[in-house]
């Protein structure tokens, strides 16, 4: 008997990226050297030839979603689909990806992203593993396709130096690289020529920039660079590490107007003995004064953060004290995260790991704490008039969404105005995590 399904094409691709807005913006990389090299997107991975994994090793579950959609995908009875895996979970596991998960034909580090079409062509005769160095990354001339006609993502960084007690990072992408000021801009400038009005400027410690380059430039001075470049309207980045946090770069947000008023300043804990157990380099105070300062210098500054709860021998105390900052503070917005144990750590060595029961009570009492507050802050824009650039259709309803310059979510009938769109919106109302809005006017079409 035939099958009735249809025979899958070898030059058709899907890749299913995981983690933060680095890993999208090496996905738009890679769908741009896999469509010059004569591949096409599939609608969905069933009708791929080719599924690329671009993977997160930040938090367990990342990767426990990773491995669970690479064991779903079995022994195949053929040679396709191809299955390739990148991102943090190649070069922390390398070669075990093969052994782990039959279904992978390539593991291969985003250095070899130049050299992915041969390692394709090879891999489904004999399965590879080429990680490469993550030192030698060089995005350099290489063909990119964005999902967004109006925004992009632009790395200025690559690895953290920073090595937090908790985190993988610098393990799996190496240590700070600033890449130079010079392929920023010209990379910028080709953004710019295609549509594009919004860059978000991008590295694991965005404050560290410069620190390694023999031209004299810190981060401030580069904004000031990209904001100046034309066509540029708006300018945000991610993310900052608030011991890096300096004057020069707030008065830079002041005073530009590209510059917008958004900062995402992670401050993981409230606690200074669990601040010091993570190897943040500051305390409770330091960042307490980093965020008066940065309120009083930028007008109508939008703050969000992160923040870890269940940290190992984080004591009863501690939380309140992460509970009394985060009411002091009163952020906009903040990413709450259970803490995920990793392997190659410091933390995974401490004593004091807390009962996964805790970990969940403190994460359910901060997390409302922190909505009440996100619905409050929320509540006070009603009647107001922001502007919105509109991304596309909402995944709910006949609406469409948008971000303010404080990247604060907007839904609005789907009928005010196209993906790209430029648009001042007037608030009419408020939900948990989104505002609502209808149309003003609209101050430039895409």
């Amino acid at each position: 008997m035939m099958s009735t399904k249809d025979p899958l094409d070898p030059n058709s691709y899907f890749i299913r990226s995981f983690g933060c807005q680095m890993n999208v913006h090496d996905s738009e990389h890679i769908a741009g050297v896999l469509e010059s090299a004569g591949y096409a997107p599939a609608p969905d991975a069933a009708l791929a030839g080719l599924i690329v994994f671009n993977t997160c090793s930040v938090r367990q579950s990342a990767e426990d979603r990773v491995w669970g959609n690479l064991g779903s995908l079995g022994h195949k009875e053929s040679g396709l689909p191809l299955v390739a895996v990148c991102g943090c979970m190649a070069e922390r596991f390398g070669v075990e990806i093969l052994r782990r998960a039959p279904a992978v034909n390539l593991v291969f580090g985003l250095d070899a992203l130049d050299r992915l079409p041969g390692l394709l062509d090879r891999c489904a005769d004999a399965r590879m593993c080429d990680t490469g160095r993550f030192d030698s990354m060089d995005y350099e001339g290489l063909a990119s396709k964005r999902g967004d006609h109006a925004r992009a993502w632009v790395p200025v960084s690559h690895g953290c130096d920073n090595y937090c007690s908790y985190c993988v990072v610098p393990y799996v992408r190496g240590g700070h690289r600033s890449r130079e000021p010079r392929e920023i801009i010209s990379e910028v400038q080709r953004l710019t020529a295609d549509g594009v009005i919004e860059v978000t400027l991008l590295g694991q410690n965005v404050n560290a920039y410069g620190c390694d380059l023999a031209e004299e430039v810190d981060f401030a001075g580069l904004l000031a660079r990209v904001a100046a470049v034309p066509g540029i309207m708006r300018v945000k980045f991610e993310t900052s590490h608030p011991r890096d946090l300096s004057d020069d770069l707030l008065e830079v947000m002041a005073r530009t107007p590209e510059l917008c008023e958004y900062l995402h300043l992670p401050v993981q804990a409230g606690s200074d003995s669990v601040l010091e157990a993570m190897n943040r380099g500051y305390g409770r105070d330091y960042y307490l004064e980093r965020v008066q300062r940065a309120r009083e210098v930028v007008p109508g500054l939008v703050l969000s953060t992160d923040i870890m709860v269940g940290f190992p021998g984080e004591s009863e105390k501690d939380f309140r004290d992460t509970v009394r900052l985060v009411e002091e503070v009163r952020f906009d917005s903040a990413y709450i995260f259970i803490y995920s144990r990793r392997e190659e750590t410091p933390a995974a060595k401490m004593e004091g790991e807390l009962p996964a029961e805790v970990r969940s009570s403190r994460f359910a009492e901060l997390s409302g704490v922190q909505n009440g507050i996100t619905a409050s802050s929320l509540e006070a824009l009603e009647g107001r008039v922001l502007e919105v650039l509109v991304e596309g259709c909402a995944r709910k309803g006949d609406l469409s969404r948008g971000r303010t310059r404080g990247n604060l979510v907007v839904l609005l009938p789907r009928s005010a105005a196209p993906a790209g769109a430029l648009i001042d919106v007037r608030v009419v109302g408020a939900g948990r995590h989104a505002l609502r809005g209808e149309l003003v006017r609209i101050t430039r079409h895409p």
